[in-house]
């Protein structure tokens, strides 16, 4: 059976550690710098809580640092570990891990949110390593939780995860706007379906071929009037010209 350590108690290392354990795979322990986090996700996954990174098990085949982009390289330099030390960030280089013998990376392209849990098995999950046994061992973990598993390259990565920015974050940015705008009467619940059929249509169509409104048809007029109702937002006017001349290039 292989056995997996997480420091780091949050959305993803929750996540993760829930799709590893019901596929057979076990948690040895947890680390986290706030102790009651980590006595939550003990009792959650039935493990133990470290408090001391010296005094943790030192043979687990996979560490999971499921933290922070800024907390990795302080919190792998204090591990004095045989398995294998990955980090979960979708920017970090390797290098990040510093002079850990066995190290890489295991990033599901995915958000997490609190108290929602997420399948894992159509997530894409990146891994990449520095050695053939390393990828073998992080292949054969990420397939137990993910049908979608692919070695990247750190290059690769970082152009996924900026892609992700804009398809994830940005767009749920643009929810909120959208929100911010309506009348009190009128519930964000009415662009729902909307919402939802936009991003079924990119299930059969490229996202340039399925891209619709006003600013695609060139429909002055439409966009003249939404000008005029965004006239006291002016941050949200100007991102709804610079957005409109972006869809306008596509075209051209």
């Amino acid at each position: 059976m292989l056995n997996v350590f997480f420091i780091g108690s949050g959305r993803l290392a929750n996540n993760l550690a829930h799709a590893l354990q019901v596929n057979n795979v076990e948690i040895t322990g947890i680390y986290s710098r706030t102790r009651s986090h980590a006595e939550k996700f003990a009792s959650k996954f039935k493990t133990k809580v470290y408090e001391d990174l010296t005094r943790i098990p030192a043979n687990c085949d996979i560490y999971f640092l499921a933290v922070c982009d800024g907390a990795i390289s302080e919190l792998a330099a204090q591990l004095k570990v045989e398995g294998i030390v990955v980090h979960c960030s979708g920017m970090m280089p390797q290098s990040c891990l510093g002079n850990q013998k066995h190290k890489g990376v295991f990033w599901p392209i995915q958000s997490f949110s609190n108290d929602y849990e997420v399948d894992l098995k159509n997530v894409p999950i990146c891994i990449e390593a520095g050695g053939e046994e390393d990828i073998r061992i992080l292949e054969v973990i990420a397939d137990k939780i993910s049908r979608r598993v692919i070695q990247v390259s750190e290059e690769e990565r970082q152009k996924l995860h900026l892609a992700a920015v804009l398809v994830n974050n940005f767009s749920n940015h643009l929810f909120t706007l959208a929100q911010s705008i309506l009348p009190p009467n009128l519930n964000f619940g009415l662009l729902k379906p909307l919402i939802h059929e936009t991003a079924n249509k990119i299930e059969n169509l490229p996202p340039q071929e399925a891209q619709t409104g006003p600013a695609i048809r060139r429909d002055l007029t439409t966009i003249a009037r939404h000008e005029e109702l965004l006239k006291d937002n002016k941050k949200l006017l100007e991102i709804y010209r610079l957005l409109t001349l972006s869809i306008q290039d596509t075209i051209d």
